[in-house]
């Protein structure tokens, strides 16, 4: 059995605001495109994946009562295209924590490189991120804050960059990535050179297997580890998913020091839809997080060999 790994992030905004920056989801299996480009197009088709979660149910501003739970949605769509020799892929996403909402746009390319039976994508993309923060919620002590001097209602955008390498073979894969890579910066013109948002470098390595038992024929069993770093913070998710017949699939994950999570899904033909359902370990005063996602894949189909010949008597 092969050995797997990954690597993520928790981050800082910057001076004054630290908050998570790049979103967190339990269905990290399915979510290779937003996190990693050089999976572009190693699928056979154009494959779509939508996911929404809303984190940390119930969580409230204790003095407004006002709910400031996490929320994210995205939707990935990757294929590959044979005359570039790779594929290419978009992310769309929304992350709004409390006060603070995050509109993300990823596009890349990854080449691919087949090895024998397998393959391996090496991918980049160029990432647009709009930061913003909603000033009339915040209720500061010292509205002259320079930090909260700089802020708009609009937002900054920032622009910075994604890497990645994908190997996959028919019964398991290990990548690793690195989001953010510029670790791109804004600073307000009218507040004496503060730095009020500030991307981080995160890093994130990932790696499967899927097992079949002669015992239990027509089940896959699927471990899988998800490690992420900001060289900060550290978090690990392992993963454990099984599979009947291509048709259903139940799972356990655990988010070490965080949470618990339970996973079903079901799949019928090239449409799959999971749920899953996070009981939280930590401290915090919260119930748990729900997620959704839907993936589709739409199969290219390939021009066939031509299997006759032309008759020199009939050109």
């Amino acid at each position: 059995m092969r050995v797997i790994l990954l690597v993520f992030v928790l981050s800082a905004f910057s001076t004054g605001v630290k908050a998570q920056q790049d979103p967190q989801f339990t269905h990290n299996m399915f979510n290779h495109a937003f996190v990693n480009p050089g999976s572009y197009g190693l699928s056979d088709g154009i494959t779509v994946t939508g996911i929404f979660r809303e984190q940390w149910v119930g969580f409230k501003d204790y003095k407004t009562n006002e709910k400031v739970s996490p929320e994210t949605f995205l939707v990935t769509a990757d294929a590959p295209v044979r005359f570039l020799r790779g594929g290419i892929g978009i992310g769309i996403a929304q992350d709004k924590e409390a006060q603070i909402k995050n509109m993300l746009l990823k596009l890349g390319y990854a080449y691919h490189l087949n090895i024998g039976n397998a393959k391996l994508g090496i991918g980049l993309n160029a990432n647009l991120n709009n930061k913003s923060i909603d000033k009339d919620k915040l209720n500061p002590v010292d509205e002259s804050d320079p930090v909260l001097m700089g802020l708009s209602a609009e937002g900054v955008m920032i622009t910075d960059m994604s890497v990645g390498a994908f190997f996959q073979k028919p019964r398991y894969y290990i990548a690793f990535s690195s989001t953010q890579v510029l670790e791109t910066k804004k600073t307000a013109a009218d507040s004496d050179g503060v730095t009020y948002f500030k991307n981080r470098r995160h890093y994130y390595l990932t790696g499967g297997h899927d097992i079949v038992l002669p015992a239990f024929q027509g089940y896959v069993f699927t471990p899988s580890v998800f490690l992420k770093s900001d060289m900060n913070t550290f978090q690990a998710d392992i993963n454990l998913m099984a599979r009947y017949n291509n048709k259903v699939w139940g799972g356990l994950s655990y988010r070490i020091n965080d949470a618990v999570s339970l996973m079903v899904g079901v799949a019928y033909k090239d449409l799959e839809i999971g749920y899953s359902y996070d009981i939280p370990t930590s401290q915090i005063a919260a119930t748990g997080s729900h997620e959704i996602m839907a993936r589709y894949r739409f199969k290219i189909e390939r021009d066939k060999a031509r299997t006759g010949y032309r008759n020199t008597r009939f050109l």
